[in-house]
């Protein structure tokens, strides 16, 4: 073997090394708290509104071959509880593309809270004046959530990383308003920094996305 070609295998070995060192744990993260990008408009101008349920319709798969579908490890998505899913927001992979450990908010914070608290922020910045309890002025508005998932795709030189965030938005009998975005970005390796980075790139765009989509609809 000449010395290219064993400079070659190193390298690809020493990449291997980086993104599964911690590939087989269950890492925990943190999100960043949205932050509203236009002042709270007055009582007097602003239509009042409450999000009065947030449902997390996530479907998790055993063994799916799509990585981009929801899934877990140990012992799988069959095994795993309510609890896990309701934080499991990604699958950490090796470079051949091996779905090992978990990615998971950290303990106390869950999917339906992180949309709950991102979409309160939208809300305010396309003009609403978001309540808590539901009052008889009050748009009450309904959440499903559909896709809320980051995924690993392997590379031989740059991995990327992709989060895609779905959801319906209802009010009454009127037909949902769906907002939907997906971002993607390329890494070196998949630290628990950049599954960060990610997911709170993709909350970014989907507050601007469901303000843009919601203003002037309720």
């Amino acid at each position: 073997m000449n010395a290219q070609r064993r400079w070659i295998v190193a390298a690809a070995v020493a990449c291997c090394l980086l993104l599964t060192g911690c590939a087989t744990s269950r890492s925990e993260i943190k999100l960043s708290a949205p932050v509203t990008e236009a002042a709270a408009p007055t009582a007097a101008d602003a239509k009042v509104v409450v999000i009065r349920t947030v449902t997390d319709e996530r479907v998790f798969e055993q063994a799916p071959r799509d990585p981009s579908t929801p899934s877990l490890g140990f012992g799988g998505a069959e095994a795993a509880t309510a609890e896990v899913k309701s934080r499991a927001i990604g699958r950490k992979r090796n470079t051949y593309g091996k779905a090992l450990g978990d990615v998971l908010l950290e303990n106390g914070q869950t999917v339906e809270a992180v949309v709950r608290e991102n979409l309160t922020a939208a809300l305010q910045q396309a003009g609403y004046r978001v309540q808590t309890e539901a009052s008889s002025d009050a748009v009450a508005i309904d959440v499903r959530i559909k896709q809320f998932w980051a995924w690993f795709q392997p590379g031989f030189w740059a991995i990327k990383l992709h989060t895609k965030i779905a959801t319906d938005l209802s009010v009454g009998d009127a037909a949902p308003i769906s907002v939907a975005i997906q971002v993607e970005d390329s890494r070196q390796i998949a630290a628990d920094g950049a599954w960060i980075e990610i997911v709170d790139q993709a909350l970014k765009d989907y507050r601007a996305a469901a303000a843009e989509q919601t203003r002037d609809r309720f």
